[in-house]
């Protein structure tokens, strides 16, 4: 299938890249709402949110409100099945709209995540500042990506690095990188918090040793995401 199919589905081949991403990415799903760390009293929105199992995931860890986007209206239609019953009891809302340009007010959410979305997105550095913009000051974010086929054996990965560089310029604090395998697919999860008032002067990526791999931590663990409310 091609990979446009995964980015920008449409026609019965996005109709069957939906059901194929469904099935493959719910434990990562799962995994990005636990590092989000979801309760009752959250705003949650899915950035890409594809079929919509991570919207799932977070309605049943009881969040307020979850809202999924998408740019793809049959990711959008799948979503909206997938969540029906939360959507007509209004815990749920599925849009169709461009993570460059999302259509909410500054702050409205308590937490966000994306799962395999921003590699799709026409500039990172504008979707991260978009999602920062969606973020109450201190609220959670969580962007997961697979690991890439040429990535080094060890030391320092380029675009992981290129990533929490864009995070903190976006106006994220205390990022962290947690690993965590998939079926034999490594995934890394991407963690931080939105600045505010009072969290200090903006980060600067080119003055704090990220693009040399200075002050970035990997943390491998099989257990639930945390995210340190201070910056390495």
């Amino acid at each position: 299938m091609p990979v446009s199919q995964f980015g920008a589905p449409t026609g019965p081949g996005g109709w069957l890249a939906a059901h194929l991403v469904a099935r493959l990415t719910a434990e990562a799903n799962r995994w990005m709402i636990d590092c989000l760390d979801v309760g009752p009293d959250d705003r949650v929105l899915d950035v890409g949110c594809g079929p919509g199992v991570g919207v799932a995931y977070a309605a049943a860890a009881g969040a307020r409100r979850v809202v999924g986007v998408d740019a793809s209206p049959v990711m959008v239609r799948h979503a909206r099945r997938r969540n029906r019953s939360a959507v007509r009891r209004g815990q749920v809302e599925i849009r169709q709209a461009d993570a460059m340009r999302l259509p909410f007010p500054n702050g409205a959410f308590t937490k966000a995540g994306s799962l395999n979305s921003l590699q799709f997105w026409a500039s990172a550095e504008a979707g991260l500042a978009e999602l920062r913009r969606s973020l109450e000051p201190g609220g959670r974010v969580a962007v997961v990506l697979m690991a890439r086929s040429d990535e080094p054996a060890a030391g320092p990965v380029p675009w992981v690095e290129e990533t929490v560089a864009a995070l903190r310029a976006a106006g994220f604090a205390g990022v962290k990188v947690e690993s965590r395998s998939f079926a034999g697919v490594l995934h890394r999860a991407l963690l931080g918090y939105g600045g505010g008032k009072g969290s200090g002067a903006p980060l600067d990526p080119t003055a704090d040793g990220v693009r040399k791999g200075a002050g970035l931590q990997y943390h491998v663990r099989r257990t639930a995401c945390r995210i340190e409310d201070e910056e390495p």
